[in-house]
């Protein structure tokens, strides 16, 4: 197992705790039971592996924000019944004040769109998004914002969710 390897399953294990601040939720709730693979690679060589829900792409790490956005929209009109997302290791992000980036390497986090439906359309049924800034849902839910019932939820201050560094 690589440094890098053994520092994203840190990472996972973290966004995977259970957290009062979160009332009670993980950042990601189904992190720890996601069938999943870390794969080193170069942004171009991003291929979806099929039967997993998620593929943690570790990329370059010499790639700014904008790179590594670049890739995930490159993937993203590639590959159509998947959803590719940045976790820059320069641009942190919150959820209610807790980190939820991993801070170190440059990821692309890959999943399959239905199965990312389902856990977000689950989420969706309790008060998971109530603690999301409203701009940081737009940005991660894309499509998938309708899911969130609106008139049941209490936005934090976008300045709660995000902050370039």
């Amino acid at each position: 197992m690589t440094e890098k390897e053994r520092f994203i399953l840190n990472w996972i294990a973290e966004v995977s705790k259970v957290r009062p601040e979160l009332n009670g939720f993980a950042i990601c709730p189904f992190a720890s039971k996601s069938k999943y693979r870390i794969v080193e690679c170069s942004a171009s060589g991003i291929e979806p592996i099929e039967d997993l829900d998620v593929v943690v792409y570790v990329i370059e790490e010499h790639f700014n924000f904008d790179e590594v956005q670049k890739w995930v929209d490159v993937c993203n009109k590639k590959y159509e019944t998947w959803k590719f997302f940045e976790d820059c290791g320069a641009y942190d992000t919150f959820i209610n004040g807790i980190k939820t980036n991993n801070g170190k390497y440059n990821l692309i986090l890959g999943q399959p769109t239905q199965k990312l439906r389902t856990f977000r359309e689950t989420l969706a049924k309790t008060s998971y998004y109530d603690m999301w800034d409203d701009e940081y849902l737009k940005e991660i839910l894309q499509d998938d914002y309708y899911i969130i019932e609106k008139r049941d939820r209490n936005p934090v201050k976008s300045s709660d969710s995000t902050n370039q560094e």
